[in-house]
């Protein structure tokens, strides 16, 4: 039985040529995530893209770690992050700043100018987990979309021609994603043009019921071999041992001032809204240790 298309990501290979991809579909992990914070529309879209995005691109990951994307803006958009790990579990926040248009492109909510020179950034983080060095590539926000920031992102720091197909609306987020292999040559060319166009064409693509057959429809004329298929889902990596060492690093004076205003420390995680809560006798025992038991 061929995979049904709902929380699935499918990579596959053309047999006869050096072009590779995958095809995502993000549904109640992204339902999950939209329900953590009251995103405006044109931000859940947005939000919905990036996600895709970053699925695809963590499939590939060969370590224990994660693939982080943080978009940096100085327009209505202020910060949106992104994070998947190599097992494919999603988490995701963003900050805005005023109206948030339905029909806002990436470069109306986060690109803007000053003396000539543009604030916007993207910041793109390989975190190994299995102590092996941490990766981060920082460029300008290039492009009018998510989709044609990361295939220039793509082409300049990695030498991989790529195309991006995202989708997100009605509780969905949707993404192929194409890559010339390194090595092809001018023979592929003409398959790569072919599924491109195809791609293209294709206004329903992502409708379909299953992976395969929305292999098969997008391109009948291609050998084209599907490998196993994997389940996205959205998880937070947040604990209260977590927020406790936070807390630490923040300082028993800077505690001891919350404590005296609010009466209690408190901590929302901004990934997925979970609230952290430390009563005074909590939150001094982080830097007080009891003592010691006497032994007689």
């Amino acid at each position: 039985m061929s995979p049904r298309f709902e929380d699935n990501l499918t990579p596959f290979v053309f047999d006869r040529a050096a072009v590779r991809g995958a095809v995502v579909s993000l549904d109640a992990a992204y339902r999950d995530i939209l329900a953590c914070h009251a995103y405006p529309a044109g931000l859940q879209r947005l939000l919905g893209e990036t996600l895709a995005a970053v699925c695809l691109l963590a499939n590939s990951l060969k370590f224990e770690g994660s693939l982080i994307l943080q978009l940096h803006g100085a327009g209505a958009l202020r910060l949106l992050v992104v994070e998947c790990d190599a097992g494919l579990t999603l988490r995701a926040t963003a900050q805005w700043q005023g109206e948030v248009r339905d029909d806002a492109l990436l470069a109306d909510l986060a690109a803007h100018t000053t003396h000539g020179e543009r604030e916007s950034r993207m910041v793109l983080t390989l975190d190994p987990k299995d102590g092996g060095p941490l990766y981060q590539g920082i460029v300008a926000l290039e492009g009018g979309s998510v989709a044609a920031l990361l295939e220039h992102y793509l082409a300049k720091s990695e030498q991989i021609e790529s195309r991006f197909w995202l989708r997100a609306g009605g509780g969905r987020s949707c993404g192929l994603l194409l890559q010339r292999m390194p090595g092809s040559d001018e023979a592929d060319t003409a398959t790569w043009r072919r599924a491109s166009i195809a791609v293209n064409a294709a206004a329903k693509a992502f409708d379909v019921v299953d992976a395969h057959r929305l292999l098969a429809t997008l391109f009948p004329d291609d050998d084209v071999r599907a490998f196993g298929s994997r389940s996205p889902r959205f998880g937070c990596s947040c604990s209260r041992q977590r927020v406790a060492a936070a807390l630490r690093l923040l300082g028993s004076s800077e505690v001891e001032s919350i404590l005296a205003e609010r009466g209690s420390v408190a901590v929302d995680c901004e990934f997925c809204n979970r609230r952290y809560e430390f009563d005074p006798g909590e939150a001094r025992s982080l830097f007080f240790a009891p003592p010691a038991a006497v032994v007689h």
